[in-house]
């Protein structure tokens, strides 16, 4: 399963790795990935739980009562 939010449908980002230390004469960049940070959670929707795959700015979302109101987060 691919790491991919299913709510904001967020997923990796891809930029290069500089490596430090030998001033302005940069040749050498490896290509880096930074994935999101994927959590997996129960949610009431019409009286079923059901699990998602959600980053956690999403997650932190819902806590705070700004996100979708079909949701319910169950512990």
């Amino acid at each position: 399963m691919s790491r991919i939010c299913e709510i904001c449908e967020k997923s990796y980002m891809r930029g290069n790795q500089v490596p430090r230390g030998i001033g302005r004469r940069v040749l050498r960049r490896t290509t880096k990935r930074q994935t999101p940070n994927l959590r997996y959670k129960k949610f009431t929707l019409n009286g079923n739980s059901v699990r998602l795959r959600i980053c956690t700015s999403c997650l932190k979302r819902l806590r705070m009562g700004q996100g979708n109101n079909a949701l319910v987060l169950t512990n």
